[in-house]
């Protein structure tokens, strides 16, 4: 656990020191982060126990469970969510625990607030709401749990896809884009503050967490834009501390500058698994492979593309079966993994990867939609999801969807707008659930006359799917692109590797050359330095040549361009490179040896009351149906401190 100090695209902040004490050591912080950041730079990752005493830390991060519940200053808190100011002592919640009695007596009168529109999420989703009702003049309340805006883009340091007629969010950064969505007015939005419940009547019931103050919002029509939780899947000690869902990974990296581990394995060859391991990259760490369960591997091609330039190993047909602990249980120091099939592992092919110290599951999300069923309840057909809460997808599928609800709520309202907006809002969502198709089979280059003439690109881009900042990054008209069904077409005869494109996609696929000259112009997101000495190497890693970067082109983005020369690649040979790894920092095999030592079968699926999996076998037997409730009654699944939001998603 580490602290980042440095960052390629993110300014680290500078900010006040404090400490406190946590079971009697003081522990340094700064001001405007969390408890939980303070602890893990400070090497106490270990921030409750099981009922059998099992160490315990993280869950989701993102303040959606009680996993991280500790007791701070007299008060149980979540400590992933819980800044450090003004606080005085944290300790674990006592077994004996039990809250001082409250008097209820009312002090004083409940604020009640009226409003037309109630968003419950400040994420991209119900900011988008939010900015299309704003245009028409429609109140509206955003209540969010969390001290920022933004939701999940906070944590997106990387540039979004977004299929645009006039330029708006493609090639921005999450971070950026809810900025964006939020605009300068923040009036109207309650952060800090947990929508506890739904009441007859169209009333919102709600607890701001650092002032314990409640209040009430009605309104005529509900949004829910709750998000989603991270989806942990069950293997013996998935608990430890080292083990991460990707939020807790990206929150505590990008949001809070600490790194969890300096050696990961990442679980899940799905986009999340792709960009919270490039992200890892930006942040200092060194990712040792990606294990997938399918035997393909998943998510966007152009995604998988920049982690594997960077020599990290994508390893289909595996199952993760157990994080092997330290010898305190504070950490991990390996993996056990094992060949598999329909997602069952295969006896016999067990497999220890070592050198380790954090595991990064990203096997995907559970929508949070517990306040959109009841909101259907109490709302009837005023209430609407938008985003993860109604289905998971992408941060440009969130965006089109709180601005197609809003089109809906004002065409119930009978308040005029623009209807071939919400036509195209509605297509370009659908267009978004798309899943890339492959459109071509090679990329498109110039003929030899062309390619000796002067400079030209490369667009790496071999699916259909929906994104075009291309289009708008050049100058010259040379890219267009007419659908989200097709990839971009490139006019050689216009282009005039100016190289604007770039830097300026958010796949980073287009790749710039310069034949005459043996140049390489290569997007680069992490640390590198001039005269440093490289191998060039194709999309899955693979050397084919060697090179030394010239010069860095320092871009506003911060997506630079590393000007390399090529020592021995000319030619047809120079526009087969994609990328490069310094040579010093070239990835050596990841360690893998056979490992014959019996997996004890103590996986556990409830883990505040420490139920195991084959507890719940056993009471299942050889029934063919079974009730969540019955299990909950005889086993204790999902009673515990985080409710049920991780064993029973």
């Amino acid at each position: 656990m580490y602290k980042i100090s440095k960052h390629p695209i993110l300014e680290v902040p500078v900010k006040e020191k404090s400490s406190f004490i946590f079971e009697g050591k003081e522990v340094q912080s700064e001001k405007g982060f969390t408890i939980a950041a303070a602890l893990h730079q400070a090497g106490h990752p270990v921030h409750s126990h099981s009922l059998k005493n099992r160490e315990r830390s993280l869950e989701c991060g993102i303040g959606k469970c009680g996993a991280c519940e500790m007791l701070v200053d007299g008060q149980i808190k979540r400590i992933c969510i819980t800044p450090v100011d003004g606080v005085k002592e944290v300790k674990e919640v006592p077994r004996d625990y039990s809250p001082d009695i409250v008097d209820y007596k009312k002090k004083k009168a409940i604020n009640v607030y009226k409003t037309t529109v109630v968003i419950i999420g400040a994420g991209p989703a119900g900011l988008a709401t939010r900015e299309i009702l704003n245009q028409h003049n429609i109140p509206n309340i955003v209540i969010d749990n969390n001290a920022q805006i933004g939701g999940q883009f906070l944590m997106q340091t990387h540039q979004f896809f977004f299929f645009e007629k006039e330029k708006k969010f493609g090639g921005m950064r999450g971070f950026d884009i809810a900025k964006t969505l939020a605009g300068d007015n923040h009036d109207g939005i309650f952060l800090n503050s947990t929508v506890w419940d739904l009441l007859e009547g169209k009333r919102i019931a709600v607890k701001n967490i650092q002032t314990d103050e409640i209040y009430y919002v009605d309104a005529e029509y509900l949004v829910v834009a709750t998000g989603a939780v991270p989806f942990m899947p069950t293997f013996e000690n998935d608990d430890l501390p080292g083990v991460y869902t990707a939020a807790v990974v990206q929150k505590m990296m990008n949001m809070e500058f600490t790194l969890l581990g300096k050696n990961i394995l990442t679980v899940g060859a799905g986009n999340i698994g792709y960009l919270t391991s490039y992200q890892l990259i930006q942040a200092g760490a060194n990712v040792k492979a990606i294990i997938e369960a399918q035997d393909h591997e998943g998510g966007f091609p152009v995604q998988a593309n920049r982690v594997r330039r960077l020599g990290i190993p994508v390893l289909t047909s595996k199952i993760l079966i157990k994080a092997v602990p330290n010898e305190d249980h504070t950490g991990i120091e390996g993996a056990v993994v094992a060949d598999c099939k329909n997602f069952q592992p295969i006896p016999g092919t067990e497999q220890l990867i070592e050198g380790i110290d954090a595991i990064n599951i990203c096997t995907g999300l559970v929508a949070d939609d517990q306040l959109l069923i009841k909101g259907h309840e109490v709302f009837g057909r005023f209430c609407y999801g938008a985003g993860d809460a109604i289905r998971i997808g992408e941060g440009t599928s969130a965006v089109l969807r709180g601005q197609q609800v809003a089109y809906e709520i004002l065409n119930v309202l009978g308040v005029k707008y623009d209807y071939d907006a919400f036509l195209s809002v509605s297509k370009e969502y659908i267009d978004s659930q798309q899943h890339p198709t492959k459109v071509i089979e090679e990329v498109f280059t110039p003929d030899k006359v062309r390619a000796e003439a002067k400079p030209f690109v490369q667009i790496d881009c071999l699916h259909g799917f929906a994104c075009n900042p291309c289009e708008f990054s050049c100058p010259h008209g040379a890219i267009t692109k007419t659908s989200t069904s097709t990839v971009p077409q490139l006019d050689f005869q216009k282009c005039i590797g100016c190289m604007d494109c770039v830097y300026q996609c958010p796949g980073l696929a287009i790749f710039g050359y310069n034949v005459k000259k043996d140049w390489l112009f290569l997007p680069i997101e992490y640390e590198v330095e001039k005269d440093a000495e490289v191998f060039l190497v194709d999309n899955n890693g693979e050397k084919l040549g060697e090179g030394v970067i010239e010069k860095i082109l320092k871009k506003p983005n911060k997506t630079n361009v590393a000007r390399v020369k090529s020592l021995d690649l000319q030619g047809n040979d120079l526009i087969e490179v994609r990328g490069f790894i310094i040579k010093e920092r070239f990835p050596k095999p990841v360690q893998i040896s056979a490992f014959d030592k019996q997996i004890e079968s103590e996986t556990y699926v409830c883990h505040c009351d420490d139920v195991k999996m084959d507890e719940i076998m056993d009471i299942i037997g050889d029934r063919k149906f079974i009730s969540v409730d019955e299990i909950k009654h005889t086993t204790r699944l999902g009673m515990g401190a985080c409710r049920g939001k991780r064993c029973i998603p």
